[in-house]
């Protein structure tokens, strides 16, 4: 009996034992740590690490916020994926095909935090992967400075929205009357070139209706042909896109009346601008008044140490409340509709911004990053950027419009049509 006794209470000393041993097991001990990987500036770095120490005076659970170089973030995560230790939330502006089947699913907290439908990340049932953490659009800076020299308006409200064609004819007016070197300035990107294809009725480069090639249209060649022509070394200068002359450094000088550029600039030109007053204005258009969006995103990994605290997070941290606080922490323009936020700098241009946002034809102004994002999580390579390459070729003479929609053409085709 004694004996009996002996391997009875062995063998509950044995199961306690290893019920403590299962308490400490990788998922269990690391149940009030959540890894969040993020990159970005130093702005948006200490927001999430404020919403991080939020986060964990309220419910206990520590979040774990590592800053990665965006060049190497892709690889980090792809490589922490392969050994099935994959962070349990990143913050990202790219998804790599083999994350697609370790990604959670979003769905539920995008409904519930209202975020922008034509910004979610879908696989191809419809299921969202990926939410937006912000809203990048492309628009227009002027130097006020200088149109108030030459006696030159500029629209104060949406009822007064340039033309391109009036747009034009008041930077030539301006460079005129005023000590401008340039009318404008346009970074060497394809997401300015695009709005500005968007604005005269382009549709850019789509799908054609047989579905096995990309095509383009009559006012998208329009839209190119005239871009070509305002890079005149008058209007606008060579310089940019053809040697990669820095458009912000040029703006900054004060000797340029305007630049097409993103809302991503508003803290360094509200910080940095000292030499001249400045404003954001809404874009001219031709024939449809668009921007192009861009987003960076929230991604939950199935395969991280703590899954369940990774979408508890990400439920917090899309409340109104939460989300709110996120965007004023790092100067983001919402991703969430109906949101009033307080910017500490630049609050006029984020406005304006948003009112852009507003006003800009959908879904084609946010078309960009979803096919970018989508079309690389489903395994597609992606574009090599011939739309940017061949431009600077006809800029500098060496092509005509029509071989560079023939290059970018060719680039969708095989970026997009074929795994």
């Amino acid at each position: 009996m004694k004996m009996i006794k002996k391997l009875i209470c062995l063998g509950i000393g044995l199961s306690l034992v290893a019920g403590l041993a299962g308490c400490g097991n990788s998922k269990s001990a690391s149940s009030n740590t959540v890894r969040l990987f993020v990159s970005g500036d130093k702005s948006e770095g200490n927001a999430y690490s404020k919403m991080a120490e939020k986060y964990e005076k309220e419910t206990g659970v520590k979040v774990e916020v590592t800053d990665i170089p965006y060049d190497d973030l892709k690889t980090k995560i792809s490589k922490s994926v392969q050994a099935n230790d994959s962070p349990d939330v990143v913050r990202t502006s790219q998804i790599s095909p083999d994350w697609s089947d370790s990604l959670q699913d979003l769905t539920s907290i995008a409904r519930s935090g209202n975020t922008m439908k034509s910004l979610n990340i879908n696989d191809e049932k419809g299921t969202v992967k990926g939410l937006p953490t912000d809203v990048t659009a492309v628009g227009m800076f002027i130097n006020t400075d200088l149109f108030d020299k030459a006696g030159v308006s500029y629209p104060t409200s949406k009822d007064n929205v340039w033309t391109w064609d009036q747009f034009l004819q008041s930077l030539k007016t301006v460079l005129d009357k005023s000590d401008a070197k340039y009318g404008m300035v346009m970074d060497a990107s394809d997401h300015r070139l695009r709005a500005f294809t968007y604005q005269f009725g382009g549709k850019n480069f789509f799908v054609n209706d047989a579905k096995d090639s990309y095509t383009t249209d009559d006012n998208t060649k329009a839209a190119l042909q005239k871009f070509v022509e305002l890079n005149d070394n008058h209007i606008m200068p060579k310089s940019v896109w053809t040697t990669g002359e820095d458009p912000s450094a040029m703006f900054k000088s004060g000797r340029v009346a305007a630049y097409m550029s993103g809302s991503w600039q508003i803290n360094d030109f509200s910080t940095n601008i000292t030499n001249f007053k400045w404003k954001a204005v809404f874009m001219p258009y031709e024939k449809v008044r668009a921007t192009n969006m861009g987003s960076n995103f929230m991604l939950a990994f199935k395969n991280g140490k703590n899954p369940e605290g990774g979408l508890k997070f990400l439920q917090w941290l899309y409340t109104k409340e939460n989300y709110q606080q996120l965007c004023e922490y790092a100067g983001y323009i919402p991703a969430v509709e109906g949101l009033d936020i307080k910017h500490e700098k630049g609050q006029d241009a984020y406005k304006t911004f948003s009112e852009e946002i507003a006003a800009a034809a959908q879904p084609i102004s946010s078309q960009q990053t979803q096919d970018e994002v989508t079309k690389t999580m489903t395994g597609y390579r992606g574009l090599s950027g011939a739309l940017k390459k061949s431009m600077i070729k006809v800029i500098n003479g060496e092509e005509k419009v029509d071989d560079a929609i023939k290059d970018t053409i060719q680039d969708y085709n095989e970026g997009y049509l074929k795994k």
